[in-house]
């Protein structure tokens, strides 16, 4: 039987059956049913009489690759799996209580050129010429993980072994299975020599982490393997074809925590089942030789994306003035299947935006993000988010009004307001970091950061060469909107005073319907390519950032600027009333700095227009833009040449991050309704994408609705 994937309807077929049922049985959560618990594994531990947590994490570590279930698929490229379920809940296995560590990016690259027994002999070495204490039984502890995932690779060649020993009359049954064991011992003693062996390595590498119950970003897959394939291609020792299968396999893999896409799932809906920060990277500019990256390995990606429509690995594609026609044809074609899998940076903001926080060239070239699109340098950086709803500084001076007779009176006590939400931000940070040294367990991680096996530190303690805690704002779209009503209706055209404006919107404009309608119909919002409306958001974005930029730094801890929801437009629904441009209290509002859902009078050039009037420069740590295609676009014409354009005309004007989704408004009702018959749907949330059949009734509403106000020609 062949599937298909893509209820918007599927693309080209690529890859074998085979392959294709493989995909459908994960996605179906077919293997949902492995995941077992490891229990407490701390209790029972000798380890050393009060060892450190590093340590001990380290010990944990040993015995978690000693008893972790084999999960083996016998059809299955690549080998391991991560079957705890601690780990997909955020929690580390077999430590009760105790959470792992998310929003990051290790240096994979670094961990597959050097392999385990690179990092092992690299650790030997900075330990022979260490005189701290204190940092050589760090490192000791970093061996001990190593030496723990040693162990977990061991198993699984001694498992595909016995699988190939007892395949009977199956020599090709056998073949496989001790070519995979083959493989698994060579990567044991030796970093990887051709594209098959560093794919497995990436693959052990990522999914190690993962069963410690870690959630890092991929980082820049292409750049990574692209230099394995081209020369294995060139030599003709893998076919295209073959790598494709290969590349599918790791995408495959990566949904083995998916829940399963069908009513009755065992599995509580929340905010989507593939929201475990697990994004990739492909182009932009290698930081060793300064040229593009657009390798077979880049399209391979984009051909099984467009395939599979797999989105539990979140793709953002670096793009600038000097990417390919062919690049971003192949973007746009992939943007036109829905899902909102595939999202851009503008490569040059990015760098320009790394290079004013005193980025060194190199590392600001190697950006990654996060896990969702924050930007960070990888395997040196320990990165966290402090967001807060920029709107409620705004209510805290409107409700009640405090003798403001002026725009300007008003306006300075919204900035002072913000100013206070920040200071008090930063001193959340001061106290994460200086109050008591902080011990979390972080060797498994720390093992995959070149910054912490040099520093003799661990993640969590310094231990990373940046350690980051950006200020993230919300509704700064709502609030510009909000200011432009009270300047053009309150001070401008006298239609009522302050103090009767707050009484309204208090009473959630019960009693001033008609002039609510009024205020809907004829004030044009940010968003629409309109001068005071984008002067508004302008004003607001500028004096926000500076608020940031003039206190950057706590101590140690650098505080970056960005913009963003990340689907907090619930939580934040909850504490916001009525909103002086005609809204409800408790409606869902903007995402990110995307304009508000509803708002929008233009096609979405005008508000890419709009957004891009932003210095992007002035928050180096994100800023994105979501927009929305209405599904028939894929029937119209050439399509994606239309969304070539659209991105061009991103870079150009100089955006920051744009994430493009095309969505049908009906489906997603109709899939609320009967969720059995859109299993595989996949709509954009913010930093990643999800499987709608996988969200809460609130996150489809809220989904529903943004699309509904977002979607423009």
């Amino acid at each position: 039987m062949t599937h298909g994937f893509n209820p918007l309807g599927d693309g080209p077929v690529r890859l074998s059956t085979k392959t294709r049922e493989l995909a459908w049985r994960y996605l179906s959560g077919g293997f949902a049913g492995r995941l077992v618990r490891a229990g407490d594994l701390m209790s029972g531990a000798t380890g050393c009489p009060g060892a450190d947590n590093q340590t001990r994490h380290a010990e944990l570590a040993a015995r978690l690759a000693a008893s972790a279930p084999l999960e083996i698929v016998p059809e299955e490229l690549l080998a391991g799996a991560a079957p705890f379920m601690e780990a997909t809940e955020h929690l580390i296995p077999g430590w009760p209580g105790m959470g792992s560590i998310s929003h990051t990016t290790v240096d994979f690259g670094d961990a597959v050129a050097k392999g385990l027994s690179g990092l092992e002999a690299e650790l030997a070495e900075l330990n022979r010429r260490e005189s701290d204490p204190g940092r050589a039984g760090f490192r000791r502890a970093l061996l001990t993980a190593a030496g723990a995932m040693r162990t977990w690779m061991w198993r699984y060649a001694a498992a595909y072994e016995d699988m190939a020993e007892n395949c009977g009359d199956d020599g090709a049954g056998r073949e496989f299975f001790f070519d995979i064991s083959a493989v698994l011992r060579r990567l044991m003693t030796a970093p990887p020599s051709n594209f098959r062996e560093a794919l497995q390595s990436f693959w052990l590498f990522f999914e190690f982490q993962r069963l410690c119950g870690n959630w890092s970003g991929l980082g820049r897959f292409d750049l990574i393997l692209g230099k394995y394939l081209e020369r294995d291609l060139a030599s003709g020792a893998i076919t295209p074809g073959f790598a494709r299968e290969l590349v599918a396999h790791f995408w495959i893999k990566g949904t083995e925590w998916c829940h399963g896409l069908r009513a009755g799932s065992r599995f509580a809906p929340g905010s989507g089942d593939a929201q475990v920060y697990q994004n990739i990277i492909l182009g932009g500019i290698d930081p060793a030789t300064g040229l593009p990256v657009e390798n077979a390995v880049t399209f391979l990606v984009l051909d099984v994306i467009e395939e599979l429509h797999i989105s539990d690995y979140p793709v953002a594609v670096r793009v600038g003035p000097g990417t390919s026609e062919q690049l971003l044809r192949r973007i746009a074609e992939v943007q036109l299947c829905g899902g909102g899998i595939v999202s851009i940076y503008n490569e040059p903001v990015v760098l320009a935006g790394l290079r004013g926080l005193g980025i060194p060239e190199r590392q600001a070239l190697s950006f990654t993000n996060d896990g969702c699109w924050e930007v960070i340098v990888p395997g040196r950086t320990n990165f966290g988010y402090r967001p807060f709803d920029a709107l409620i500084a705004l209510q805290r001076v409107l409700f009640p009004p405090r003798g403001m007779n002026s725009f300007e009176s008003l306006y300075a006590g919204f900035t002072g307001e913000l100013a206070k939400m920040c200071d008090d931000l930063r001193d959340s940070i001061e106290a994460e970091f200086y109050t008591g040294r902080c011990s979390h367990p972080a060797a498994v991680l720390s093992l995959l950061m070149p910054s912490c096996r040099e520093s003799g530190r661990s993640y969590c303690d310094f231990g990373a060469e940046y350690t980051v805690r950006a200020i993230h704002a919300g509704g700064l779209p709502d609030v510009a909107n909000s200011l432009l009503a009270i300047k053009k209706y309150v001070f401008d055209e006298k239609r009522l005073t302050l103090a009767e404006l707050s009484a309204v919107l208090e009473n959630d404009w019960h009693g001033a319907e008609a002039l609510r309608r009024e205020i809907v119909r004829d004030l044009i919002c940010y968003g629409n390519d309109d001068d005071a409306a984008d002067a508004m958001m302008l004003r607001v974005f500028n004096d926000y950032t500076a608020i940031v930029a003039a206190r950057s730094k706590v101590r140690d801890v650098l505080v970056p600027c960005g913009v963003s929801t990340f689907g907090r437009e619930i939580e934040f629904a909850r504490r916001r009333k009525a909103v002086a441009f005609g809204r409800f209290a408790g409606e869902y509002l903007a995402p990110n700095l995307s304009p508000t859902p509803g708002t929008g009078r233009l096609p979405l050039t005008a508000a890419i227009r709009s957004y891009c009037k932003m210095d992007f420069t002035r928050t180096p740590n994100g800023c994105p833009l979501d927009l929305r295609l209405e599904a028939g676009i894929r029937g119209t014409g050439d399509a994606a040449a239309a969304v070539v354009e659209l991105l061009r005309g991103f870079i150009k004007l100089g955006g920051f991050y744009l994430q493009l989704d095309t969505v049908s408004v009906e489906m997603l009702r109709e899939a609320r309704r009967d969720p059995d018959r859109f299993p595989n749907l996949v709509v954009r949330i913010s930093g990643w994408s999800a499987r709608f059949a996988t969200l809460s009734g609130e996150w489809q509403e809220m989904i529903i609705n943004r699309a509904a106000g977002e979607s423009r020609s």
